[in-house]
């Protein structure tokens, strides 16, 4: 079989405009693996992707998709893959590949690539990758978080926020989440934050120091922008630390200098996938920590599992915000 089915982007515009159809498979190059397709994560970065808004953009037409779980079809004799492994891994769209993780078949990084245990399904590592890898490294690696500090998370109901709520509760964090409806609430309610906002019905500052007094935050994990941005950074007390993982409203805010400097606060940036050839090692005993943690129950990945032509509808539902955890497509 020389071609394959997929969600195929063959413009530049709305990720509305996705059709299914057929796409070559694709040779190999330098550090790359060939996965044929179980299960593929709905990310915000794939609705900028189709948009011509991400940080680097394939030429058309194009598959999206920025992680995966399959199995290993080809490799690279130095990788240490072989043919057959079940692997969850990111495709190598994220960096202006055309091979996405929409589609039977994908091209990953071999460098950001991980043999799931047996115990772990593929819908599972599917929704794992990315949210609990990113926010392992933002709140460990960038964040430095501590036994006793206090963290605001941003969005704590969507797949990213809810992995950040439980790896900073393992850390011994106070931990205040941050969300857009009751049903929202009362599904992070379920990960024991230690307070929980609706930021539609109550004031996000007022709250939050209503409850811990001024500026009570070491941390603020946040993947949004927009309106609430401004909020978390002037709650975080001296030397805090802004962890910026994203921007999914659309809205980059400006930065408050004079305020980041008179509180000697950092703005620090978050983007795991950077470690694909610096911290290539690091990366991997995190994920084997992660996946441990799933095996000895002390996370609880939240995903839905649809199937592979609802993809378009989801991103539609993704907008308007109307799902929770993770959104795993299956072939």
């Amino acid at each position: 079989m020389s071609k394959y089915k997929a969600w195929i982007q063959t413009e530049v515009s709305s990720y509305n405009n996705l059709t299914i159809g057929e796409m070559p498979i694709p040779s190999l190059g330098d550090n790359e693996i060939l996965v044929k397709t179980e299960a593929s994560t709905l990310n915000y970065a794939d609705l900028l992707l189709s948009s011509g808004l991400y940080q680097s953009n394939p030429e058309p037409p194009f598959v999206p998709g920025f992680e995966v779980a399959g199995t290993v079809v080809e490799a690279n004799k130095e990788s240490g893959f072989n043919k057959g492994d079940r692997v969850v891994a990111a495709t190598t769209v994220f960096r202006s590949g055309r091979y996405g993780s929409f589609g039977e078949y994908c091209i990953t990084s071999e460098r950001l690539c991980y043999k799931i245990p047996d115990e772990i399904s593929s819908e599972v590592g599917a929704a794992m990758l990315m949210a609990y890898l990113t926010s392992d490294f933002a709140i460990h690696r960038r964040g430095g978080i501590k036994e006793g500090d206090t963290i605001l998370v941003n969005a704590a109901a969507g797949g990213v926020g809810l992995a950040a709520v439980q790896l900073a509760k393992l850390a011994g964090a106070r931990v205040i989440a941050a969300v857009g409806s009751e049903t929202k609430r009362e599904l992070v309610q379920k990960y024991e934050p230690d307070l929980v906002i609706n930021y539609q019905e109550e004031n996000l500052k007022e709250t939050i120091e209503e409850a811990y007094g001024k500026r009570p935050l070491d941390l603020f994990y946040d993947q949004v922008g927009g309106e609430h941005y401004e909020d978390g950074v002037r709650l975080l007390g001296s030397e805090g630390r802004a962890l910026i993982v994203g921007f999914a409203s659309g809205n980059i805010p400006s930065q408050l200098l004079s305020y980041v400097l008179v509180k000697n606060i950092s703005i620090t940036g978050v983007f795991m996938i950077n470690f694909e050839f610096n911290g290539t090692e690091y990366l991997r005993e995190r994920m084997k920590l992660i996946f441990d943690l799933y095996i000895k129950k002390e996370i609880d990945p939240v995903f839905e599992v649809i199937k592979f032509d609802q993809i378009v509808e989801y991103l539609e539902l993704m907008v308007s915000r109307k799902t929770v955890g993770r959104i795993v497509a299956i072939q």
